[in-house]
C-alpha cells in the first residue's frame, strides 16, 4: 500500500513540480518552555489568568511573531492578523497543523474533534491553523468533522517560518537543508517521500511500526461514537484480539482509510507549492495570550499527541514540571508517561544535588529490561528543540548486573532468538558510573545453544558495530587503552560506562556513554556468564 501510495504521489509531484514557484524563506528557531504535570480538572482557571505565572518562552513572544503575517479564516475567506486568533486572556489551544493533505493533520484533527465538548466546558478556546488555500480548508473541514468555523488557512507557511518551526527534508533551516540549492531539481514531492523513510524525519519509523504493533499500554483507537469510528473494524477486533487497548493493526488501518481518502482527493487537498510538502507543524497552549508550552514536530507522524494536548490544556498550569521520580517509575510501569515529560525528569535527576540523588550500587544486581531511551548524543541534543522526546525502546532488550561477581550481560531476544554480550565491569561508587567492556558474543535459538565467540583485537571491529546498532548506540562500546578490559586503576571513562542518575527496587536511569539518556524496569535476578 505503501508502494501504491508513493507511485501515485510521485506521479502527482511530476505534473506539479514543472509549474508550482518555490518560495524562498528563512527561518527563525524560538525556544521552549518545560513541560508540565498531569491532568487536573478546571474551569475557571482556564477562562481566568493562572494563579501561576507563566513566563514567556522567549524575548519575543509567539503571539508577537504571529502579528507579522496573516491569514485567512476558512469560514468566509476573510484575511486577518495571525495573533487575532489568540486571546489576550483565558486558556487557548492553537496546533500548527501541516498541509491539509498530511497523515498528521488528518489524524490530529480528527481525534481532536472529540475533544472539543470538554474544551468548551472549561472555557479552553481551540483553533487550528493548516497549509494550503481556503478551498482546501474546507475540504479538510468536511472530510475531517473538524468545525469550520474553528479553521485558518495559511497558503504559504508564513505563520510557520515566523515561530520557526521545522522547514522539513531539504529546504534551508531543516535536514539535509543544502539539497535545495545544490539540487534544485528534486521537488516536495520527492522530499517527502524520502521523509516517510525516516530520513531527516526522527521518530517517524518508529510511528509507523507502533501503528501496526499496536501496545497494550495505549487505550483503543476505535471507539463506540467517536469521530473516527470504524464499527466493522472494532468489533472484528474486539472479537479476535481482545478489548480495552490497541490491538496490533488498529492505528494502521486509521492511517490507511486517511492514506485512501487522502490520494482520492489530493488534487483539492495539497498546497500549490509542492515545497509545503515537507513543512512540519507544532501546537502551542497559551495562557492570557503568552506561549505556556510549545511542541513542534520533529518528523512526520511527529505531532503532539491530541491526549498530551487536551492535557496540558486543562491543566492548573501548562508549565508545571513532572515530578522526575514519579514519572520515570510510571513510564517503566505502563509506558504511560510522555516520552518528553520522561526526557525531562532523567534530566532533572540527573541534575540532582548529590544529597537528593539516589544512586545505591547494590540497588543495580538484577535484571533490566530497556523501557526508554533518547538515542545517541546527536539525537539527544535535538530533543528539546525539535520537540522528540526519544522513545519507548519497541523490541526486548535486557541488561544484567551482577554487582558481586562484577559481570554485564547486553542482549536483544526476539523470540527464540537470544543474541547477547557478556563482560566484566568496575562500579565506580563515588561518580556512579558503571564502567564496563565485552569480552564474550553469543547466540542461542530456542533451547539451541548458545553459541560463543572470545572477543579479540581482530574481531572487536565487528563486535563493536553488531552492540552498538543491537543498543541504538548506548553502549558505544570501544576498546579501553588496557587490551579491552576494565580495572579499577584505570582512567574513569576510559571504557564504555552507563552513569547512573537514579535507582531503585522498580527502575534505574542512566547517561551513556554516547550520550544519550536511558531508562530501565526491573524483571528479576541478574543472568550473566557468571552463572
Amino acid at each position: 500500500v505503501f508502494a501504491l501510495a508513493q507511485t501515485k504521489m510521485a506521479a502527482l509531484g511530476s505534473r506539479a513540480a514543472t509549474s508550482v514557484p518555490r518560495h524562498n524563506t528563512t527561518y527563525a528557531r524560538t525556544g521552549k518552555v518545560a513541560h508540565g504535570e498531569r491532568i487536573s480538572r478546571i474551569r475557571v482557571r482556564a477562562a481566568a489568568a493562572s494563579a501561576a505565572p507563566v513566563v514567556p518562552t522567549t524575548d519575543v513572544s509567539a503571539r508577537q511573531l504571529l502579528s507579522t503575517v496573516q491569514i485567512r479564516r476558512a469560514a468566509d475567506g476573510q484575511t486577518v492578523d495571525a495573533a487575532s486568533i489568540v486571546p489576550t486572556t483565558g486558556r487557548c489551544v492553537v496546533p500548527f497543523l501541516t498541509q491539509f493533505a498530511d497523515f498528521d493533520s488528518w489524524e490530529l484533527a480528527q481525534k481532536l474533534v472529540d475533544d472539543i465538548p470538554a474544551l468548551d466546558a472549561a472555557g479552553v478556546t481551540l483553533v487550528a491553523v493548516g497549509i494550503g488555500s481556503v478551498d482546501a480548508a474546507r475540504e479538510f473541514a468536511a472530510r475531517t468533522n473538524f468545525p469550520l468555523d474553528r479553521l485558518y488557512a495559511d497558503e504559504t507557511a508564513a505563520t510557520y517560518s515566523a515561530l520557526g518551526f521545522s522547514p522539513g527534508f531539504g529546504r534551508p533551516g531543516g535536514a539535509f537543508g543544502w539539497i535545495g540549492e545544490k539540487l534544485p531539481a528534486i521537488n516536495g514531492y520527492a522530499k517527502l517521500l524520502v521523509m516517510c523513510a525516516g530520513v531527516g524525519s526522527p521518530g517517524t519509523l518508529a510511528a509507523v511500526f507502533g501503528g501496526y504493533l499496536g501496545s497494550k499500554y495505549n487505550p483503543p483507537i476505535f471507539k463506540e461514537g467517536s469521530n473516527y469510528d470504524n464499527p466493522t473494524v472494532r468489533k472484528m477486533m474486539g472479537a479476535t484480539l481482545g478489548q480495552g487497548f490497541q490491538r496490533p493493526f488498529e492505528l494502521a488501518t486509521l492511517r490507511l482509510s486517511n492514506m485512501v481518502e487522502i490520494l482520492n482527493n489530493w488534487q483539492a487537498l495539497a498546497p500549490a507549492d509542492d515545497e509545503l510538502l515537507v513543512q512540519r507543524g507544532g501546537s502551542l497552549v497559551f495562557q492570557d495570550g503568552v506561549a505556556a508550552f510549545r511542541h513542534d514536530d520533529a518528523g512526520i507522524l511527529g505531532y503532539c499527541s491530541e491526549a498530551r494536548l487536551v492535557q496540558k490544556a486543562l491543566c492548573d498550569d501548562p508549565t508545571a514540571l513532572p515530578d522526575p521520580v514519579a514519572t520515570v517509575r510510571e513510564a517503566a510501569a505502563k509506558r504511560s508517561a510522555y516520552v518528553d515529560d520522561v526526557y525531562a525528569s532523567i534530566s532533572a535527576l540527573e541534575k540532582a544535588k548529590k544529597g537528593v540523588k539516589r544512586v545505591i550500587g547494590s540497588e543495580l544486581s538484577g535484571r533490566w529490561r530497556l523501557v526508554y531511551t533518547s538515542g545517541t548524543k546527536k539525537v539527544a541534543a535535538n530533543l528539546n528543540r525539535a520537540g522528540f522526546g526519544g522513545s519507548y525502546f519497541p523490541v526486548p532488550a535486557v541488561q544484567s548486573f551482577d554487582m558481586a561477581a562484577g559481570r554485564i550481560r547486553n542482549g536483544i531476544y526476539l523470540g527464540p532468538v537470544k543474541f547477547f554480550f557478556d563482560g566484566p565491569f568496575v562500579w565506580r561508587e563515588n561518580v556512579g558510573m558503571l564502567e564496563f567492556t565485552f569480552t564474550r558474543v553469543s547466540l542461542a535459538l530456542g533451547s539451541l545453544g548458545p553459541w560463543s565467540v572470545d572477543i579479540d583485537d581482530g574481531k572487536w571491529d565487528a563486535v563493536k558495530a553488531a552492540e552498538q546498532t543491537a543498543s541504538e548506540g548506548q553502549g558505544m562500546v570501544e576498546k579501553g587503552s588496557g587490551g579491552g578490559g576494565t580495572g579499577t586503576g584505570s582512567k574513569p571513562g576510559t571504557n564504555p560506562f552507563f552513569k547512573f542518575v537514579h535507582t531503585d527496587d522498580q527502575c534505574i536511569a542512566a547517561r551513556g556513554r554516547g550520550g544519550g539518556l536511558a531508562l530501565w524496569v526491573r524483571e528479576g535476578e541478574p543472568e550473566t556468564d557468571a552463572d
